[in-house]
Formats: C-alpha cells, structure tokens, sequence
C-alpha cells in the first residue's frame, strides 16, 4: 500500500500507491461477506449436551459466536469503506496538486 519514494519528493519517502488501496479495500469488503456468510447470524448448531441446564447455556454461547462473527464481519466491512475513502481523498488531492501546478505553470489557467 505505501510504497518507498526513490527520493524525488514526497512525505517522509514514501508515496501512496493508489490501486493498492482500492485493492484492499475491494478485498475486505468481499472477505467480510464471506465471514459473515460462514457462521449463522443465531450461531452455529447446538448440540445436545444431555442436560438442559447445559443445553441452554451451550446455545447462548453459540449464539454469541454467531453474534461476535456479524460484528468482526461488520468492522471488516467498515475498514473496506474507510481504504475506499482514503483512495478517493488521495485520488482528489492529487487532482487538486496537478491542476495547481498547471495554473502555477500557466497563469492565464487560473480561473
């Protein structure tokens, strides 16, 4: 995602490699459904333990790794949707920078 600069400018020696970042952010986004889709919202099948005691305590323990599941899934989902705006942000600085240096380059651009 960041790349080293060879020197020619930039923060600190890196730069931002664009495709990377949406990328990335297509990849969590496809892997947070493939997360959510791998256990059921309710958890997974509760077996029966023999007891009842056990049986009902067995299933809130599965229901909260169905719950816990949806939410990892969720916050994987959510990086995805904050690397997609890091890209944009990136891609209209970059915009900006460019159209400046042509105005700086030629001041009958400036508008």
């Amino acid at each position: 995602m960041i790349a080293a600069a060879d020197g020619g400018g930039g923060g600190d020696g890196f730069q931002v490699v664009m495709a990377d970042l949406l990328a990335a952010s297509a990849t969590f986004h496809t892997e947070a459904g493939t997360l959510k889709a791998v256990v059921p919202v309710d958890g997974p099948p509760c077996p029966d333990g023999g007891d009842a005691a056990l049986n009902q305590n067995l299933k809130v323990v599965l229901e909260m790794i169905g719950t816990l599941n949806l939410q990892a899934s969720g916050v994987i989902d959510s990086d995805s949707a904050k690397l997609k705006t890091a890209h944009d942000r990136y891609a209209r600085t970059e915009t900006s920078l460019t159209q400046l240096c042509g105005e700086i380059s030629d001041p009958s651009k400036i508008s």
